[in-house]
C-alpha cells in the first residue's frame, strides 16, 4: 500500500488521479482502492476522485473519511473499519491512501503497523517547491522556525511540515514549472537534512509512474520509531495544538464574480493555505466549477452541468415527461436556483481563515443581485472563460 501525504495543496489529488488512471490503462488493468480523507465536512477531493470513473463507493474500492485528518483516534477507528471493508469485499492489489494536509504521520504509521493484512511500502510526502521558495526561503527557514516553536512550547505549520518531511521515504517536490532548476537543486539541499534517509524527488501535474510507485521497498518503520515515541511523550507533556483551523460556507447563493475576483487578487490572506469546493457564478450559471485555491494560486474548472442549467440548453434532449419531473424536483430544492449551491471549505491560520471566511461572505450575490440574476441581468465576469491561469495549483 502506499501514503500520500504532504502540506495543505501540495497536489496530493492531481497525483492521485494519475496514479489511478495509469494503473486501469496497465494490462491487465490493476485493481487499486483508495481511501480519501478530508480534515473538512465536504468532501472535495473525494468527489473529484471519483471523477476518474476506477473508483467508486458503488464499486467497493472507495471510501471518503471526512471532518477530521487520520492521526485523530476517531479517524483511525473509520479508517480501520474502511480498510477492512475494502481488503473484504474488493481484495485490491493496491490501496492508496490519501491524507488530509494537516495529518500528522507518526499516528497513522503506528496504526498501519498494527494492521495484519497491510504492508506500507511508499509513504510520500509530497512538498509545494513554489510555496517554499516563497515563504520559507527555499526551505532553509523550516528548521529555525521549528527550534523556534520548540523552545516557546508552542506549535506552528513548521512543525507540521518537518514531521511530514521525517516520516518519509520518498520526497516529492511539486510545482516544478513555478520555479528555476536552481532554486528546485537549492531546496533539495535545504530539506535533504531534515530526512537524509528519504530519496528527494521532483513532479509537475503529478507525472510519477505508477510502475515506480508499486516497485517501492517496504517502510521501514524501526527507523522512526524512537522518534515517534519522542513525539508522543512531548505531545503528552505539552497538549499543543497546530492552530490550524477548517471552515465551510454551504449555500444556495452564487458568487458575485467581479467581488470574487477582488478578493482572490487583493484580500487574499498568507495565513490561508487551502480554499477548495464547489460553486456558480451568474454569468455561467449552468457550470458547475471546482475552486481550487493553494497559497497564492488559484485553479478555476468546469466539472459539468447543474440540473437546473440543463433546462436553460437549448440542445438538451429532455422529452416532455422528463422536463416536467425535472422541473418539479428542483423546484422542491429551491424555487430560483434548483440544485445550484456554494459549498467551500477554508483551511489555515486560525484568524487568517475566519477573516477570509467573512470576505468570501460578502462576495456571495446580495437578495437583490439574486432577484436581478433570475430576471436576466448581466454581471461583468473577469475571470477567464477557460481554466484560470492565476497561479493554478497543481
Amino acid at each position: 500500500m502506499t501514503v500520500l501525504s504532504g502540506f495543505l495543496g501540495s497536489g496530493k489529488t492531481t497525483l492521485l488521479h494519475s496514479l489511478v488512471t495509469q494503473s486501469a490503462k496497465q494490462d491487465p488493468p490493476g485493481r487499486v482502492a483508495i481511501i480519501v480523507n478530508d480534515m473538512s465536512s465536504l468532501d472535495v477531493d473525494g468527489v473529484v476522485a471519483e471523477g476518474t470513473e476506477v473508483v467508486s463507493p458503488s464499486l467497493g474500492n472507495f471510501a471518503a473519511l471526512n471532518d477530521g485528518s487520520i492521526h485523530e483516534a476517531e479517524l483511525l477507528e473509520r479508517l480501520r473499519e474502511e480498510t477492512d471493508r475494502i481488503l473484504e469485499g474488493y481484495r485490491p492489489d493496491h490501496l492508496i491512501i490519501e491524507t488530509s494536509g494537516s495529518t500528522r504521520p507518526w499516528p497513522l504509521i503506528r496504526f498501519l503497523r498494527t494492521h495484519p493484512k497491510l504492508e506500507l511500502r511508499g509513504f510520500l510526502s509530497l512538498i509545494d517547491s513554489a510555496m517554499l521558495r516563497d515563504d520559507f526561503a527555499l526551505g532553509h527557514a523550516i528548521v529555525p522556525r521549528l527550534q523556534q516553536h520548540l523552545q516557546q512550547g508552542t506549535r506552528g505549520i513548521e512543525n507540521l511540515m518537518a514531521e511530514q518531511l521525517m516520516f518519509a521515504n520518498w520526497i516529492l517536490l511539486t510545482k516544478l514549472d513555478k520555479i528555476s532548476d536552481e532554486d528546485v537543486q537549492e531546496i533539495a539541499k535545504a530539506i535533504s537534512p531534515i530526512n537524509p534517509f528519504a530519496a528527494i524527488s521532483g513532479t509537475s501535474y503529478g507525472n510519477i509512474r505508477y510502475a515506480d510507485v508499486m516497485k517501492a521497498p517496504p517502510y521501514d518503520a524501526r527507523r522512526v520509531a524512537q522518534l515517534g515515541r519522542e513525539l508522543d511523550d512531548a505531545d503528552a507533556q505539552a497538549g499543543r495544538e497546530d492552530g490550524i483551523a477548517s471552515l465551510v460556507i454551504d449555500t444556495p447563493r452564487g458568487f458575485h464574480p467581479e467581488r470574487l475576483h477582488t478578493a482572490f487578487t487583493e484580500q487574499l490572506p498568507q495565513g490561508l493555505y487551502r480554499s477548495k469546493g464547489f460553486f456558480w457564478l451568474p454569468a455561467r450559471d449552468d457550470l458547475v466549477l471546482l475552486w481550487n485555491q493553494a497559497a497564492g494560486g488559484v485553479g478555476l474548472e468546469a466539472l459539468g452541468y447543474w440540473k437546473a442549467g440543463i433546462l436553460t440548453h437549448d440542445g438538451s434532449r429532455l422529452n416532455d415527461d422528463e422536463r416536467r419531473v425535472l422541473e418539479a424536483t428542483l423546484a422542491r430544492l429551491d424555487p430560483l436556483v434548483g440544485d445550484r449551491r456554494t459549498q467551500i471549505t477554508l483551511i489555515g491560520e486560525r484568524d487568517d481563515t475566519v477573516a477570509f471566511e467573512q470576505v468570501l461572505r460578502e462576495c456571495l450575490l446580495s437578495d437583490e443581485e439574486l432577484v436581478e440574476w433570475a430576471e436576466g441581468h448581466d454581471f461583468a465576469d473577469p475571470w477567464p472563460r477557460s481554466t484560470v491561469t492565476l497561479g493554478t495549483p497543481d
